[in-house]
């Protein structure tokens, strides 16, 4: 599955990406019961940045403020 691009559909992309946290952090919790524990912490943060890119997808508007800068869009 692709990822929705943010600037065409900001919905899709916030539910694709809590999608991956939860998938991300089942797969740190099954590692954590295998022992692998330097893995489950690689699997934790995928999960932490998934989950902070579907909150900051959702605060657009209040991140432009702080960080103005001009982007090239390719495609639709």
């Amino acid at each position: 599955m692709e990822l929705p691009k943010p600037w065409f559909d900001v919905d899709g992309y916030r539910r694709t990406r809590l999608l991956e946290t939860k998938y991300e952090a089942e797969i740190a919790i099954s590692m954590l019961r295998e022992g692998l524990v330097r893995n489950a912490a690689g699997k934790a943060f995928q999960a932490w940045k998934s989950f902070l890119a579907a909150i900051s997808a959702g605060e657009i508007n209040e991140l432009s403020k702080v960080y103005r800068r001009r982007v090239k869009v390719r495609g639709d």
